[in-house]
């Protein structure tokens, strides 16, 4: 494949004026009016709005069919890509955070996160796995070089980690867990929880020095729990409260050392502030573990119960148990 250059002329931050002017400054940034708006901005071809249009269909803020396949094409508009079988085409007027979900995608389309099961999408069908995490690699460090994403580190990260002979393309080569530890370092929640789970195998495992490593998974699992990210909270919790690390491969070991159930608490309830399936465990955990609080409360037993059904139907069915 031929190496293509990916370019960024910053020339979508005038589209990005545009849509906070005549959206975001209108109507908000999450309304229903809002979301309508960027939609018709989108159609203009305004590559800011085009790059948030896409993001409502990825995220599922608009209720469809195949909303990854469909979001997948506005993104590549927003960028100003377009694929040419194994090379890319790129205009250098896109937003520079379209070229890392193009990445992303080529990344984990098919393979995890959440597009473990995305639609068939043709480009990418097309292409092998070394030339997806080729092109990825490339998207990845032209959105750096046009404006600071975490997320975008942390993907440089993966793609080393699977491929590590495409680090001698980088202009400062560095290790996969390197790039990991800075998105980290920055807040990036899925960096950390990745860390940490390399802390917990390590632990589980009994490897190296197990206090250190004890310290990184609480530093990690920190990190990202404090920004409200629901497994990582619901594990930090579990950790305080009965001293228990899991490794990926689903094995457990306590320290009963470092039980804080205050900090239990809060780490629970932290994980259901932006919830997503995770919470239903850390609802689940509030109530086996603080039971106390709905013993004279019935209606707030009911509200969490009500929240793991809609959440997680299986966990649910372990909660009428409690």
């Amino acid at each position: 494949m031929t190496r293509v250059r990916i370019t960024c002329n910053n020339t979508y931050k005038a589209d990005e004026q545009i849509l906070n002017e005549t959206v975001f400054e209108k109507y908000g940034y999450s309304s229903p009016s809002s979301e309508r708006e960027i939609i018709c901005l989108a159609l203009t071809g305004n590559k800011a709005a085009l790059k948030s249009y896409a993001d409502l269909l990825f995220y599922k803020k608009i209720n469809c069919r195949e909303n990854y396949k469909k979001a997948f094409p506005l993104y590549c508009q927003a960028a100003g890509i377009t694929f040419e079988g194994a090379d890319i085409k790129c205009t250098g007027d896109g937003t520079p955070l379209a070229y890392y979900v193009i990445g992303y995608y080529l990344v984990n389309y098919r393979t995890e996160s959440i597009l473990k099961r995305c639609e068939a999408i043709d480009v990418i069908e097309d292409l092998t796995r070394e030339e997806r995490l080729s092109l990825a690699l490339d998207l990845a460090v032209a959105t750096l070089s046009a404006c600071k994403s975490p997320a975008a580190v942390n993907l440089i990260g993966r793609i080393i980690n699977e491929i590590p002979s495409l680090a001698d393309r980088l202009d400062e080569p560095a290790t996969a867990g390197e790039y990991f530890e800075q998105a980290a370092e920055e807040g990036y929640v899925y960096a950390c929880n990745n860390l940490a789970a390399k802390e917990a195998d390590m632990i589980v495992r009994g490897v190296g020095d197990i206090e250190t490593h004890i310290n990184n998974y609480i530093h990690y699992m920190t990190i990202s729990a404090d920004r409200y990210e629901p497994y990582a909270a619901n594990r930090l919790g579990l950790f305080y409260m009965i001293g228990e690390v899991r490794s990926s491969s689903g094995d457990t070991v306590r320290f009963h050392d470092y039980i804080n159930i205050p900090f239990a608490k809060k780490y629970f309830t932290k994980a259901t502030v932006y919830p997503d399936r995770n919470s239903a465990w850390a609802y689940f955990n509030l109530i086996k573990y603080f039971h106390k609080d709905y013993d004279s409360n019935i209606d707030l037993l009911n509200e969490h119960m009500d929240c793991i059904k809609e959440l997680n139907p299986v966990v649910y069915d372990e909660a009428i148990e409690l």
